[in-house]
């Protein structure tokens, strides 16, 4: 009689007996099953059941086709590959690591006011006029706020549609450095738990301008330290919320559907950005990402910075993600910048807007 554990890989064989196809896939000369199992391996992924592992594996290969199929395609300027999320189907990665569409996504305040300064930011909280109208007149050709020291590591938002947070707290982060010279790494978990109703729903998706504001309610934010992250959202713990490591006004709103007003903003301080994070997008490893995708905005990123490939290559916008190191390149990726829809790429010009102090 066999044991029990002897009976998982006595039901790992009858599954792979009924899934011989999928088992029996070779892609690059690596059996399907072997290359299931280096994954398994690089991530740390263990299943309870053989059916569920069934189920992963056909998920992983369906996947991986997508993804072989992606980069065999001519003339791409970027590459995909496997990552932490090639055992989860697209609606899965969705509901798991983006926003909620039209529960969380507000439009950003119009652009008016454009007889102010340029650059200019307003004095209140979230003031309708936008910074940076005008064009990038005077912007570098090239600018990385992290060679500058005014971004903190790449974190994890796990599976928590928390990016708003994230990239309220990346944009806090490098203009504190900025006006103070300090580089902090503040709490987005705080954001999470005490900013709740309006726009922002914690794991359910939110608003990067309106956790600025909530920020500048407050009277500041504290340290990562102080409030750790835990990948959901809970209860607001009031002792810290008087614990104020970095301070701001509000938030700005840049022109809308303006990448030349996007670029002068970024030349200035990191910006947070919304996008459409499409199954590409889901796979991104390395290269100029220029989709496809379209702009109906899930997810919230942070511009840290611009340049372009050598010898007169395509340009791109550095954005910081919140996926943790292991996917992308270490947890950024370069998106195509000045392309001919206003919206730009994924929608990256839509929704801009920046912390003011």
């Amino acid at each position: 009689m066999a044991t029990a554990s002897s009976s998982l890989p006595l039901a790992l064989l009858f599954a792979s007996l009924l899934a011989g196809t999928v088992f029996g896939d070779i892609v690059d000369g690596i059996p399907m099953l072997q290359r299931f199992h280096a994954w398994q391996a690089t991530y740390n992924r263990t299943y309870g059941t053989p059916a569920e592992f069934q189920h992963r594996l056909q998920v992983y290969s369906e996947n991986v086709r997508f993804i072989d199929a992606t980069n065999r395609l001519p003339g791409s300027s970027y590459e995909v590959g496997e990552n932490q999320f090639a055992d989860l189907t697209n609606d899965e990665f969705r509901d798991m690591y983006l926003m909620k569409i039209g529960e969380a996504v507000a439009p950003a305040p119009e652009a008016v006011g454009e007889g102010e300064g340029e650059g200019e930011p307003a004095t209140g909280m979230s003031s309708g006029a936008s910074g940076y109208l005008n064009s990038a007149n005077g912007a570098p050709n090239r600018v990385d706020w992290r060679a500058r020291g005014a971004v903190t590591r790449v974190k994890n938002q796990q599976s928590c549609g928390s990016c708003w947070a994230f990239a309220a707290v990346a944009s806090i982060e490098g203009l504190h450095k900025i006006k103070t010279g300090q580089l902090v790494s503040l709490s987005e978990q705080e954001i999470v738990d005490c900013d709740r109703g309006g726009n922002d729903h914690g794991c359910d998706g939110g608003w990067p301008s309106a956790a600025m504001d909530w920020v500048a309610r407050n009277g500041g934010i504290t340290t990562e330290s102080d409030y750790p992250y835990t990948g959901r959202q809970g209860q607001c713990r009031r002792d810290k919320t008087g614990h104020r490591a970095a301070r701001i006004r509000g938030s700005q709103a840049v022109q809308r559907n303006n990448e030349a007003a996007l670029e002068r903003a970024v030349a200035e301080q990191p910006v947070t950005v919304a996008i459409e994070a499409s199954r590409h997008f889901q796979f991104y490893k390395s290269g100029v990402f220029s989709g496809p995708c379209g702009t109906s905005l899930n997810h919230a990123v942070t511009a840290v910075g611009y340049g372009a490939e050598r010898g007169g290559g395509r340009r791109y916008w550095i954005v910081k993600n919140s996926w943790g190191e292991s996917w992308g390149e270490k947890g950024y990726v370069r998106m195509e910048r000045r392309v001919r829809a206003s919206e730009g790429t994924c929608g990256i010009a839509m929704a801009p807007s920046y912390p003011v102090m």
